[in-house]
């Protein structure tokens, strides 16, 4: 009796990040999901892929300042027209409710001046919202309450079923191959000032992310890693405060 040999293939459902995102945000994805689920690389659109959904996100106040292109080479009708092309599930994700108006060369804005920008800050926004389907047929558009919510969005739907990862998108594949980085690494990179090589040798110190900052390491003791110094030790510890809720 001939015998069949079966063989499994396991598909591996992955959260692609750009690694240009807040760094809060990155780091709380990679202490929820593992660096073997969080790929933080270069991606050419979207902010985030997970399998056919490719995800802008925006703070509410970033979507101000790219609506109007303020501080930035590209708005956000620019970026979201490469969304719309680049992806077959394209969606604009804004986190957060809290406008915080800055008032441009006045280092002390007066309570006239704030509630100027404030009312600007809402018509650029309505007006934004009101005619997005009509420029974008095909993105959709959702809003979260924080930034917490928005990473907690992000854990839940990247284990939904039709979520794999898409292993010959060339958006992703071109990425990976030039940027691939340990992604814990890459998350403490974005500390000022920790290069990839400082972050290396704090990981084979304290063995991982949550030990550097939910653990009692002390300053002296990351102090001990060669490339910190104090300063250094004094913003990593200071990470501490953003996920002091995060479960191990």
């Amino acid at each position: 009796m001939k015998r069949f040999k079966y063989t499994s293939i396991v598909t591996t459902i992955m959260l692609m990040v750009d690694d240009r995102e807040n760094p809060k945000v990155v780091n709380k994805l990679l202490m929820r999901m593992g660096a073997d689920t969080v790929k933080v690389c270069r991606m050419a659109s979207a902010d985030y892929r997970i399998g056919k959904w490719g995800i802008e996100a925006k703070e509410i106040n970033d979507l101000y300042r790219s609506i109007l292109g303020i501080g930035r080479t590209r708005t956000i009708v620019a970026q979201l027209r490469d969304l719309q092309e680049s992806c077959e599930n394209p969606m604009l994700l804004v986190y957060g409710t809290k406008l915080k108006p800055w008032v441009q060369g006045t280092r002390r804005p007066n309570a006239k001046q704030l509630a100027m920008e404030m009312a600007r800050m809402k018509k650029v926004i309505h007006q934004f919202k009101i005619t997005f389907y009509q420029r974008f047929p095909k993105i959709k558009y959702m809003e979260v309450l924080s930034m917490d919510d928005f990473v907690e969005w992000l854990v839940v739907n990247h284990t939904q079923d039709g979520m794999a990862l898409s292993n010959h998108h060339p958006d992703i594949i071109h990425s990976v191959k030039k940027f691939d980085m340990d992604p814990r690494i890459a998350a403490l990179s974005t500390i000022q000032g920790v290069t990839p090589a400082t972050a290396e040798k704090l990981l084979e110190k304290f063995g991982s992310l949550p030990a550097i900052l939910r653990s009692r390491t002390t300053q002296k003791s990351l102090m001990e890693v060669q490339g910190v110094g104090r300063k250094r030790a004094k913003d990593i510890l200071a990470l501490r405060n953003a996920y002091e809720n995060v479960e191990n």
